[in-house]
């Protein structure tokens, strides 16, 4: 019998703060790959150097082209993840049966959340208000040539089969990403180097297909 056919799996990796490239780490991967990622490119308007909005176009004040150097690119995802009781993960098969798999959607669901450390565990929650903590830093992993900086910016989870305690035995899990851009990385180096990997790699993959029809243009257009 032919082994079967092995595929790489999509994940988000989360960072502690502080913790990149060594430190404490969550690994969440996909049981499922998504049969759809759903990605949209918006560039938003730059700003003139004396940073006023709303001028007359062309008056040389205020927002600029959409393509002045100065406007962001603003990335979003969506995406869908599958959990399913039946098809759990070996690594997780030694986790009690009861809680079907609400320890996979409450892990999902722990990265819209502040880092919690290891004194916030013992805590009997009677100190005093401290400053809001730093969400973790997340990464989409999806494929071998696009790592993307995210910030989970919505979430519906949608539970379709319960146990006899009522704990989810399947689950869809749309989630909903707004890539990080060059301001966040500023002074996360885990952003920089998943902006930087991920830029790369898709010059050098349009490369490639560019290098390819580049003699095809004179049977395109007399230019």
């Amino acid at each position: 019998m032919s082994d079967p056919v092995s595929y790489l799996r999509g994940a988000f990796i989360a960072y502690e703060p502080g913790g990149y490239p060594n430190g404490d780490k969550r690994v969440i991967p996909f049981r499922f790959n998504p049969e759809i990622l759903t990605r949209a490119f918006q560039v938003e308007q730059g700003k003139s150097g004396s940073g006023t909005e709303g001028a007359a176009k062309g008056s040389g004040k205020g927002e600029q082209g959409a393509d002045a150097a100065s406007g962001n690119v603003k990335q979003t995802l969506t995406v869908q993840v599958r959990f399913d009781f039946d098809d759990r993960l070996q690594s997780a098969e030694s986790l009690p049966a009861e809680l079907g798999i609400l320890p996979e959607v409450s892990a999902l669901e722990g990265l819209l959340f502040p880092a919690e450390s290891p004194q916030d565990r013992s805590s009997d929650g009677k100190e005093p208000v401290k400053a809001r903590k730093q969400r973790p830093t997340v990464l989409f992993v999806w494929g071998k040539k696009r790592v993307l900086p995210v910030r989970i910016t919505g979430m519906n989870v949608n539970e379709t089969r319960h146990n006899r305690d009522l704990n989810p035995i399947r689950a869809e899990v749309d989630v909903q990403l707004e890539v990080l851009t060059d301001a966040d990385a500023k002074d996360n180096k885990a952003v920089q180097d998943a902006l930087s990997f991920t830029a790369s790699k898709r010059s050098e993959m349009a490369r490639q297909f560019l290098d390819t029809t580049a003699a095809q243009g004179t049977n395109i257009l007399p230019l």
